[in-house]
């Protein structure tokens, strides 16, 4: 996702008649980037500028974000530049102003790539495997049915729809909490491991006990993965949203006492 010979961008271009305009614009956006990744992918990111040296061949400034990897070197996670009005002369971008004189316009170039796939990757996840965010996590909550007997399969599952589809009542930053039930026939160690692999923040584990119990097995990626939790049905239905929340404060906190613990000033 870093090096590849193809990758797909967010990419954006305008054209100011001001240069105070286009900076504003240039700041505007790496806001809007600095939001996102933090906000969606939870990882804290450094704001700056870059030095003559590195920033974009043309550019009469470029901003960046910054986020540190887990291996301790900072990976750029996003730019934006002011192009000043180079690349409108040398491709004759230009204006009628007020006056009605012919300008060349001040322009900005600003974008991110799946260099963030890599960077949520090397950010949050362990030696299992992935650890997703809530927010761009494809299911933010799987069910595992837990079937050690084939006379209490269809009563197992039927409590594992019925949990998902009011669990999808529920609402997740705007939208529908995103449930699904693995209903795969495979062992329940097999599954369990799969979605740990992937990374998905809540796994459920529902037996033909649990249903006497009306208690669930529950378990965050964001804790170590022997860690387990048996909580009421009804409670955990009404938590969801807010136990999704805490996942991405928690991973966002860890991260951001990570980095600020390997940060060292020079002068």
């Amino acid at each position: 996702f870093l090096r590849t010979s193809e990758f797909l961008w967010q990419e954006g271009h305008t054209a100011h008649a001001t240069k105070e305009e286009a900076r504003e614009r240039t700041q505007q956006m790496l806001d809007v980037y600095t939001r996102f990744v933090e906000e969606h992918l939870a990882m804290p990111v450094i704001r700056g500028r870059k030095t003559e040296s590195e920033r974009f061949p043309g550019a009469d400034d470029t901003l960046c974000i910054e986020a540190m990897m887990q291996d301790k070197r900072a990976l750029q996670a996003g730019t934006s530049h002011y192009l000043g009005q180079n690349f409108a002369k040398s491709c004759n971008i230009q204006f009628q102003d007020e006056k009605g004189t012919q300008q060349f316009a001040h322009t900005t170039s600003w974008g991110v790539s799946t260099r963030l796939i890599g960077t949520l990757i090397m950010a949050h996840a362990d030696d299992d495997g992935l650890i997703m965010p809530p927010r761009v996590a494809t299911q933010q909550i799987v069910i595992l049915p837990i079937t050690p007997k084939e006379d209490t399969r269809e009563a197992v599952l039927a409590s594992c729809q019925a949990l998902a589809e009011t669990l999808r009542h529920q609402t997740f930053h705007g939208d529908p909490v995103r449930v699904h039930v693995d209903t795969r026939d495979l062992s329940g160690g097999v599954k369990k491991w799969d979605w740990i692999k992937k990374g998905v923040p809540i796994r459920i584990e529902i037996g033909p006990r649990d249903i006497e119990t009306r208690k669930i097995c529950v378990q965050r990626r964001d804790q170590p993965i022997s860690e387990k939790d048996f909580a009421d049905k009804e409670s955990f239905i009404q938590r969801a949203p807010e136990i999704l929340g805490e996942i991405h404060q928690s991973l966002l906190a860890r991260a951001t006492a990570f980095r600020n613990a390997n940060i060292t000033f020079c002068t």
